[in-house]
C-alpha cells in the first residue's frame, strides 16, 4: 500500500503540471507562427484563432535519435508533425524483400505529412525515423482534416504542399533510375549543407546503393 502525498505537496505537483501545460502551449503557438505559418506562405500570430486551435488539437513530446515514430498503416492512426530542430527522414519498408528505400529528407519547421493518406484517406505507405533527438509536435489526420475545413487557408497551403509532395515522388522515380554515381553525387550535392548529421547508412538508403558501394564511391570523391 502507497503512503497517503501530503496534500501540500499533492498541491505542488499539480501546480508544477498545470504551469508545464500552460509553458506546452505557448511553445506550441511560438512554434506554429514563427516557423510553421511563414513556411507554408501562412500569416498568424501565435493569438490567432488557427493557432490556438491547431495547439489545442496537437500535442508535444520528444523523441530519441534514430528512433521510428511512425509506421506504415491505416489512414486514421497517420499523424503529421513539426520538428523544433531535429532533422527526420521518411521511407519505404518492403516486407517480402526486407529492404528499404529512402524518400525524403526532412528538415526541422516544416509540416511533414503522406499527402494521398492525408488528402485522400489512403493507407499510409511510408515510415519516420527521427536522425536526431528533439521535440516534435504532431497533429492526428482526423483533428488536422477539421481545421482544414474551418480555415480555407489552411487547406489551400497543405493541398499545395500535398502537391510538392506528389512533385516530389515523381523526381524520385527519375532519381532512381539514373547510374548509382550520379545518384550518388547529385544527392550528396543536393543535402550538402545536411551531410555531417546525415548518417552514411541513410544517406546510402536514399541513394539506393549497399553502404559497400557507397564507401567505395565516397573514396572515389
Amino acid at each position: 500500500m502507497e503512503p497517503p502525498v501530503c496534500p501540500r505537496r499533492a498541491d505542488a505537483l499539480v501546480e508544477r503540471m498545470v504551469r508545464r501545460l500552460m509553458e506546452d502551449g505557448v511553445l506550441k503557438r511560438q512554434l506554429l507562427s514563427r516557423y510553421l505559418w511563414p513556411g507554408m506562405g501562412l500569416a498568424y500570430g501565435p493569438d490567432d484563432p488557427l493557432t490556438a486551435d491547431f495547439a489545442r488539437a496537437s500535442h508535444r513530446y520528444e523523441v530519441m535519435k534514430y528512433e521510428h515514430f511512425e509506421l506504415a498503416g491505416p489512414y486514421q492512426e497517420g499523424q503529421a508533425f513539426v520538428f523544433e530542430h531535429a532533422l527526420s527522414h521518411s521511407y519505404y519498408h518492403y516486407a517480402d524483400t526486407g529492404e528499404e528505400q529512402g524518400i525524403c529528407i526532412h528538415r526541422p519547421h516544416e509540416l511533414i505529412f503522406q499527402g494521398d493518406s492525408l488528402l485522400h484517406k489512403e493507407e499510409r505507405l511510408a515510415s519516420l525515423q527521427a536522425l536526431e533527438p528533439g521535440g516534435v509536435l504532431a497533429i492526428p489526420y482526423p483533428a488536422l482534416r477539421k481545421l482544414m475545413d474551418a480555415y480555407p487557408q489552411l487547406r489551400a497551403a497543405v493541398e499545395k504542399l500535398g502537391q510538392q509532395h506528389e512533385r516530389t515522388l515523381n523526381e524520385l522515380g527519375r532519381f532512381l533510375g539514373m547510374p548509382a554515381e550520379l545518384r550518388f553525387r547529385q544527392f550528396r550535392a543536393a543535402h550538402r549543407s545536411l551531410l555531417h548529421r546525415l548518417p552514411q547508412r541513410v544517406q546510402a538508403m536514399h541513394i539506393k546503393i549497399s553502404k559497400r558501394q557507397f564507401n567505395r564511391l565516397l573514396k572515389k570523391g
